[in-house]
């Protein structure tokens, strides 16, 4: 019988534990419609780059639209213009590809997953891998 009891109380605690850990980040949706604007990619420490990358999105409705993604290799060298177009879906999985559709003609870009947006920070990962790829901040 005390046995029992002993059991029954370690399973309640391990239950209480359970959901106790739970964070908010379980609740987190993602929201397509947060893309919109100018995410400028931040520079990793410890990594020898000089290359800046902006990407502005410009939806067509929640799930694809437009992205025009300007790079700087070097501060003196100037900026270079790649126009490209994205599909996203609810989990926050995006193709990013060249052409106006996304189909046999289209060329991808790059394929991500977005683990985190908000209002001013983003970051992507390799698809279907715990690697953070690039993170992003919100410009103004």
């Amino acid at each position: 019988m005390k046995t029992k009891k002993i059991w029954r109380i370690a399973f309640m605690m391990l239950a209480a534990f359970s959901l106790a850990s739970c964070s908010s980040d379980d609740d987190y949706k993602f929201d397509a419609s947060k893309l919109e604007g100018k995410w400028r990619k931040a520079i990793r420490s410890g990594l020898m780059d000089g290359e800046t990358v902006i990407y502005t999105f410009y939806p067509e409705n929640w799930y694809s639209g437009r992205i025009e993604q300007l790079v700087s290799a070097w501060a003196d060298e100037g900026w270079t213009t790649i126009d490209l177009n994205y599909r996203v879906g609810e989990t926050g999985h995006m193709n990013i590809f060249t052409g106006r559709t996304y189909n046999g003609e289209s060329k991808i870009y790059l394929e991500v997953d977005i683990h985190k947006l908000t209002g001013s920070e983003m970051i992507w990962y390799q698809t279907n891998s715990s690697e953070e790829i690039a993170r992003f901040t919100k410009e103004k």
